[in-house]
């Protein structure tokens, strides 16, 4: 049985299913490129994610991601971490709102621009993340960059829900 899915539902299963691989394959220019095995764990992955927005196999492709960059970058911060960052954002927010309503439930609009603005702005933590790495390479641990990391995105977080809040939050 073929499952009926708006278009935007549809547009939204197709970045669940492409923004894992797309995160992990990101690296390739520089030269860090997966094996073919855990391109396809993630593709598995991805393609449960994009059936099931709501289910929790999401976060395991995205963990699945993330644990491979922390393993194969090790002290690293390559440029395409932020072509990967935005891959990754942009398949979380999409399962998030894929997750919103019943399947056949087209996205509203007012939901898609909400989760697009906070999304560009917790982006926006990836290249200030890159630059200060960049330029403190050599007098910081790699540790520091985690850490300077999570501070900047928790920061950016706090702003996009203050900055853009939902209805859910204008009630309180």
């Amino acid at each position: 049985m073929r499952r009926r899915f708006p278009g935007g539902g549809w547009a939204l299963r197709l970045v669940i299913f492409l923004g894992p691989i797309v995160a992990l394959l990101a690296g390739s220019p520089q030269g860090y490129t997966p094996h073919v095995w855990i391109v396809l764990v993630v593709a598995i992955f991805s393609f449960a994610f994009a059936v099931m927005p709501e289910h929790y196999v999401g976060s395991g492709a995205l963990a699945i991601v993330l644990g491979w960059w922390v393993v194969e970058v090790g002290d690293g911060l390559p440029l395409t971490s932020i072509a990967a960052a935005a891959a990754l954002l942009a398949a979380h927010l999409a399962g998030t709102l894929a997750s919103y309503g019943p399947p056949r439930l087209a996205p509203d609009a007012g939901a898609l621009l909400l989760w697009a603005r906070r999304g560009v702005l917790l982006w926006a933590v990836a290249p200030v993340t890159w630059i200060v790495v960049d330029a403190e390479a050599g007098r910081a641990t790699s540790a520091s960059y985690w850490v300077l990391g999570l501070a900047i995105g928790l920061a950016m977080a706090v702003l996009a829900t203050v900055l853009y809040p939902s209805s859910g939050d204008r009630r309180m």
